[in-house]
């Protein structure tokens, strides 16, 4: 943790660090050669091969060339008078750096070049009378700590490249994990949107229909005008409860989640209801070959509701319809049938109501179409391709 928490700021401090580490240097080197008494070569040197490390990681490239060219002057002009320098600690520093932070061409030219100052100076260091053997021992010793410098960019290279990595597939987890959550809320919005819909849009209808019937009915039977207001409690009450339900789901009430929903089997309840307010309706229903599972029953209630609630909407209380449920080999099969006068405010593509019933259906691989009919009149029908 702690490692971590050094690397990130080191990350972001990297100008401060540089300038520090050449400044430190710099002051070693001063004061070895006030100890030394060097001469003023040394001090000139020394300054030109540190300063450029304030920018090894900012600009790698520049700080390389710059001190691998002092660095080959400093050979041509003191190597026979000062020799070799603390401050020559720079170049595998540059190298370093290169083979870190710059292009892959500059880490391999500072290599190179590192690899070429190891030969010069082995050459000339040191600067006794002594065999080849310790020439030669000499670059290999400067020759192994280019190598070394440049071997460790590489892998601190590696490493800056596998961390950003997995940082840049953290930032896409992240936001896959935001798009995701946005669309179950988009879902969960759009699945309560067509729970409202269906169960408001259905309820009102009926409601305004008995309401309607039954005051006309009233002046001249009155017993029509009380079994109206019946019908009229009876819808409100059911609607009430469900819409109990659905606003249960919003507040995440565990409670109001466990009401039971309708299912097929209360499609012939919901066709006597709405057909107590005035609806010719003649319904063909087939038992299910096997049990329906819950979600598909709410489904094939919520079609045959939103079906008989357009036709109520859009058509009135004049209309015939006939509503089938079928099964067969390929599934379920739903028509909701008018016979009455299209409506001109009605598009044959229908509303929210056709809207939801299709999201109902494709939840099960199902298609919902509703299309006018020859002669007046649309056609609503749905086939949910449910295995028996």
């Amino acid at each position: 943790m702690i490692g971590q928490r050094l690397d990130s700021w080191i990350r972001g401090h990297e100008l401060f660090v540089d300038a520090v580490t050449a400044l430190l240097l710099t002051a070693g080197c001063v004061l070895i050669g006030l100890l030394v008494r060097a001469d003023a070569g040394y001090f000139l040197f020394s300054l030109l091969l540190v300063t450029p490390l304030v920018l090894r990681r900012r600009r790698p490239v520049l700080c390389g060339a710059v001190v691998v060219s002092v660095a080959f002057a400093q050979w041509l002009t003191v190597a026979d008078t000062t020799g070799a320098l603390p401050a020559d600690l720079a170049v595998p520093m540059a190298v370093h750096a290169a083979a870190a932070y710059g292009p892959r061409w500059a880490a391999w030219s500072g290599l190179a070049a590192g690899l070429f100052g190891a030969v010069l100076g082995g050459v000339s260091w040191p600067q006794l009378p002594v065999p080849f053997s310790q020439h030669a021992l000499i670059a290999a010793f400067l020759g192994s700590a280019v190598l070394a410098a440049w071997a460790l960019g590489a892998l601190h290279r590696l490493r800056r490249r596998q961390v950003d990595t997995l940082a840049e597939r953290a930032r896409l987890l992240e936001a896959d994990r935001d798009q995701r959550a946005r669309i179950a809320v988009l879902a969960e919005r759009a699945r309560i949107a067509r729970e409202v819909h269906d169960v408001v849009a259905h309820s009102l209808a009926v409601v305004i229909a008995q309401a309607d019937g039954g005051r006309y009915a009233a002046a001249a039977e009155p017993g029509a005008g009380l079994s109206a207001l019946v019908t009229i409690g009876d819808c409100a009450r059911q609607a009430l409860g469900e819409t109990r339900r659905v606003l249960g789901l919003l507040r995440d009430d565990p409670g109001e989640q466990a009401a039971p929903q309708p299912g097929i089997e209360d499609i012939p309840a919901l066709v006597d209801r709405v057909r107590e307010g005035g609806l010719d309706i003649r319904l063909t229903m087939q038992a299910p070959p096997s049990p329906v599972e819950r979600g598909l029953g709410l489904v094939a209630y919520r079609i045959v509701q939103e079906g008989l609630t357009n036709v109520i909407k859009h058509v009135g209380p004049t209309a015939r319809v006939e509503v089938s449920v079928r099964w067969d080999s390929h599934g379920l099969e739903i028509d909701v049938l008018d016979e009455g006068p299209s409506a001109t405010d009605a598009p044959a593509t229908g509303g929210y109501g056709v809207i939801g019933m299709r999201e109902r259906a494709s939840a099960y691989g199902g298609t919902v179409t509703l299309r006018p009919r020859p002669g007046g009149g649309r056609a609503l029908n749905a086939r949910i391709p449910v295995m028996a």
